[in-house]
């Protein structure tokens, strides 16, 4: 479990400074922000998706280790495993991004909101693919430690 906890927290730190540096750099090209309120902003920002972001990710990730526990075995090739395992986290991370973005969009998602809809999933799978190679990480490092 403490691995679980590591590997969300790594998690939830690089997810967030991912969608940190995306909105400072929209941000900017805006002129949205002001010389002198830059980095004050992009620390609250960062440290309020990393707040946000972590039990997100550690319910989300439970639930699809859970899964992937599940399915595992009904296949018998080891060596096709981790791009299995991958994909499972890439699409529950999208699903979670969904479960989070559609209840919210007003039945008005067009064209132009598209953009936005395809960097939130591009994200969100990013981020369920960064919790599964880091627990895998931590995994690989405990079994050569004991």
């Amino acid at each position: 479990m403490f691995n679980k906890l590591i590997a969300t927290g790594l998690t939830a730190i690089v997810t967030s400074g991912l969608i940190t540096l995306i909105s400072y750099i929209s941000a900017v090209l805006d002129g949205i922000y002001d010389d002198n309120d830059v980095y004050f902003s992009v620390i609250d920002l960062f440290v309020i998706y990393t707040i946000s972001s972590f039990p997100i990710i550690l319910i989300s990730g439970n639930l699809v280790d859970f899964f992937v526990k599940r399915i595992a075995p009904f296949f018998p090739v080891n060596r096709n495993i981790f791009l299995l395992k991958s994909t499972v986290y890439v699409v529950f991370g999208g699903m979670v991004a969904l479960i989070f973005l559609l209840p919210n969009h007003e039945g008005n998602y067009t064209f132009s909101n598209f953009s936005f809809l395809l960097l939130a999933l591009s994200i969100s799978g990013l981020s369920a693919f960064f919790y599964f190679w880091i627990s895998l990480q931590l995994k690989r490092r405990k079994s050569h430690i004991s």
